[in-house]
């Protein structure tokens, strides 16, 4: 799995993000963090907002340790399900797992609330309505201090979604609230990170 802390989120989680609506990720994640002070947090998803506040420490002392931090997918789960982090609105829940450079994000999804009223009568848009499952599909990874997240698939209730409404909606409902998000993204990864590997449910950082 990966980052997806305050600041941190923009990097690996940006492909969460992204990836659970291609938001998660670019938005800025000092907004959507929940202060861990008043969170009583399962032991995994401590671990993970202890790894998360490992990567803030460790991005201000001189010099960085560069030893690898990985984030796990159950740990990282039990942290969004325990509200570690503020999903972007429309998004009731959401689960992630990754293979080798791919992270698959399931996620709840009332498009009603995302939209927020706004409406269109193109036909392509027409699935983007009421709520339901939704599962996307990203490659993500980061190189140099630059994080890399291309959604490849998505599919809303086991039907995939062709790409040409993707880019639509996308344009139409998520670019205007977070500006530079869509479905492939370059962006500078937070906290110092230098490299994000994602592996089977885990991302492995390195700062520099």
């Amino acid at each position: 799995m990966f980052r997806v802390h305050p600041r941190s989120a923009q990097s690996l989680i940006a492909a969460a993000a992204l990836a659970v609506f291609f938001i998660l990720f670019a938005a800025p994640a000092s907004s959507q963090k929940v202060s861990s002070g008043a969170k009583h947090f399962s032991p995994p998803a401590q671990s993970f907002q202890n790894k998360f506040d490992y990567l803030e420490r460790n991005a201000k002392a001189n010099p960085v340790q560069r030893r690898s931090t990985q984030l796990n997918a159950d740990e990282a789960n039990a942290w969004f399900r325990e509200g570690g982090y503020k999903l972007p609105q429309g998004v009731q829940k959401v689960v992630f797992h990754s293979q080798p450079d791919t992270i698959v994000a399931n996620a709840t999804v009332d498009f009603d609330e995302v939209k927020q009223g706004k409406h269109n009568l193109n036909p392509l848009l027409s699935v983007f309505s009421g709520v339901h499952d939704v599962e996307v599909t990203a490659t993500a990874s980061a190189q140099n201090g630059q994080g890399h997240v291309t959604i490849q698939t998505v599919s809303i209730d086991g039907v995939g979604v062709p790409h040409l409404a993707l880019e639509m909606f996308v344009k139409r409902y998520i670019t205007p609230k977070y500006p530079g998000v869509g479905l492939d993204n370059t962006f500078a990864m937070p906290d110092r990170i230098d490299t994000a590997t994602v592996g089977h449910d885990y991302a492995l950082l390195t700062q520099r």
